[in-house]
């Protein structure tokens, strides 16, 4: 299994290491993505951007999909933002934008959310068109000098998408790195993920690849690097439920041993974390963090624990 020439970079781009947070629409606020840095991720994700409601805008604002605006700064650095929509015109547009506000740009042809297939850009509208999602790539890669990555999911209901055809066509367009979310459409976010495919994808292009799905635990990371072959580990949902993976996989990596700490040791170690960017960040108080940012942490950590149980429909 081989990995890339230069295991730590993406493009031009070097991680300090190989743990990524995953972009989650409206939940990571930059406050909050600056916590899991300071707990040990590499890179954070701003996502989902609407490239069609930049372009409308007419200015370099990262509006999401639900409306709301994001903000990235350069201690922030390196980060990722994540683009999606459906015509290469807008994609490209909407990348030379908001180019200056990231470190690489991420193209999201794997969103589930039903509310992105019904617009028309979401997984099940483009994974089925590897000949489409390479035009958009080559749109922004000729518009913009930072890395330009694509995030794929393996299938709609299973194995009915030509994955090695959508990772090639990326590469030949122009891709920097391929994140791969080994779980289908139909999944969303919960279900047993497919690696072998991550592993696939691995073998058949010579950028970077990054895994992502199911990884829990630094028992997971370790076991989906050696696994699969991947370049980097992209984890979303566990790191709310364990905001001190990140942490706990490098002392897995290096000390060969698991930390022995309660749920609520963890979630007050990480709670010092987002303490010291709140106040520095967003201004508040001790009060305030508690009444605010930790209470809408917890609020999404529930969420979050429902959509990795199936129990929401997204």
């Amino acid at each position: 299994m081989h990995r890339s020439a230069n295991p730590l970079h993406i493009g031009h781009l070097r991680l300090d290491n190989r743990l990524i947070l995953a972009p989650m629409a409206g939940m990571l606020r930059l406050s909050l993505r600056m916590a899991y840095r300071r707990a040990g991720a590499a890179m954070t994700c701003v996502g989902v951007i609407d490239a069609g409601a930049i372009v409308k805008s007419g200015s370099d604002r990262l509006v999401n999909v639900l409306g709301r605006q994001e903000i990235t700064n350069v201690a922030e650095e390196p980060v990722c933002v994540q683009l999606i929509g459906a015509d290469t015109g807008l994609m490209a547009a909407a990348a030379e934008r908001i180019e200056q506000q990231a470190s690489i740009i991420d193209l999201n042809f794997s969103g589930p959310i039903q509310r992105l297939v019904d617009r028309g850009y979401g997984a099940s509208s483009l994974l089925g068109d590897p000949q489409h999602i390479e035009k958009i790539v080559a749109a922004v890669v000729s518009r913009v000098k930072v890395p330009v990555t694509v995030k794929i999911r393996v299938g709609f209901q299973g194995d009915d998408v030509d994955v090695l055809r959508v990772a090639k066509g990326c590469e030949a367009a122009g891709a920097a790195a391929i994140v791969v979310h080994g779980r289908t459409v139909s999944q969303g976010y919960s279900g047993t993920p497919c690696w072998d495919w991550i592993r696939r994808v691995k073998q058949a292009v010579s950028i970077p690849v990054v895994g992502n799905g199911g990884v829990h635990s630094p028992l997971d990371a370790v076991a989906m690097l050696e696994q699969t072959g991947c370049d980097f580990v992209m984890i979303g949902t566990a790191a709310f439920l364990n905001p001190m993976i990140f942490n706990q996989i490098h002392h897995y990596m290096t000390a060969g041993t698991l930390p022995s700490t309660s749920a609520t040791l963890t979630l007050l170690k990480f709670f010092r974390h987002y303490w010291r960017t709140v106040r520095q960040i967003d201004g508040y108080g001790p009060r305030k963090f508690l009444k605010r940012s930790c209470r809408h942490f917890l609020h999404l950590r529930s969420y979050m624990q429902r959509i990795q149980e199936g129990t929401i429909a997204l």
